[in-house]
């Protein structure tokens, strides 16, 4: 009898597109209080270890308040604005992922809602492995990311196969994510990703709307928000960033990214990498 060996080539090429990038891995105290909702372009899962002041933490959705209870996971998709209020006495575990299914493409980027969900045991493991030994970090690396990654592919079920039917529409206007990838910058306009579409600007837009969900302007803003924040991370100064994304200066830069993240881009550098203490006894 012959072999007969059927391949999923059709995944293997897709997961093979697809790139996890481990954003953010911190753990400690950090407070801050927002009375309106902003969002950020990564998936962030939230961890509290201890809460001693219960229902004065927590982070609200357009659909719930979520009080911060220890051991429970609370996963915010890219994009999804929220209001966190968090105390000084609150200690927890930050974790930020993206996962681009194309080029500058968030797939949970659609999702509508956060999760609540009991902390799996990879979150447990990812606890552990921050205390890691600095002659380990390879190896700690690398099962912190495929723990992150677990966790993160575990939420797929969790949402309607729909919420991710216009992240993925994305795929036909390859060569428009491909140009935002390599030239995007504060001065890309709709009329050029028209252009490459042999468009009118209208057309264009109405099209590319309902395909998608959301507009050509703010497709490029997505892309220019996570080129800024991967350079802020970088350690770029706001006027080499304003530079290089092509703004008109260091002001009109940050202007730009508090009106798309909601605070200055100070202040999101201060959050992100914060002095973070030990438990306190």
């Amino acid at each position: 009898m012959s072999n007969r060996l059927f391949n999923r080539n059709d995944l293997k090429s897709i997961f093979n597109a697809a790139r996890f990038t481990l954003i953010h891995y911190a753990r400690g105290f950090f407070p801050v209080s927002r009375a309106e909702r902003v969002s950020m372009p990564v998936n962030r899962m939230f961890l509290p270890l201890k809460n001693p002041n219960g229902e004065a933490n927590s982070i609200e959705d357009s659909f719930h308040r979520y009080p911060l209870i220890p051991g429970n996971l609370y996963f915010i998709p890219a994009f999804l604005p929220v209001c966190f209020h968090l105390d000084e006495d609150l200690f927890f575990l930050s974790i930020q992922v993206q996962l681009e299914i194309f080029p500058g493409v968030e797939l949970f980027s659609n999702c509508p809602r956060m999760l609540e969900v009991p902390a799996p045991p990879e979150a447990g493991e990812m606890l552990k492995l921050f205390d890691s030994d600095a002659s380990d970090r390879c190896r700690a690396a690398i099962k912190a990311g495929s723990l992150a990654f677990s966790i993160l592919a575990g939420f797929l079920d969790r949402y309607e196969a729909e919420d991710f039917w216009k992240p993925l529409a994305l795929g036909r206007y390859a060569a428009l994510t491909d140009y935002l990838s390599g030239h995007g910058s504060a001065q890309t306009s709709v009329s050029e990703l028209a252009a490459l579409q042999n468009e009118s600007r209208e057309g264009f837009t109405r099209h590319f709307t309902e395909r998608t969900g959301i507009t050509p302007k703010q497709l490029i803003d997505r892309f220019v928000m996570s080129r800024c924040l991967s350079l802020i991370t970088a350690g770029n100064s706001f006027k080499e960033i304003a530079e290089q994304l092509r703004f008109r200066d260091e002001f009109a830069f940050s202007r730009y990214f508090k009106r798309n993240i909601g605070i200055s881009p100070r202040k999101w550098r201060d959050q992100q990498f914060p002095a973070f203490v030990l438990p306190r006894a």
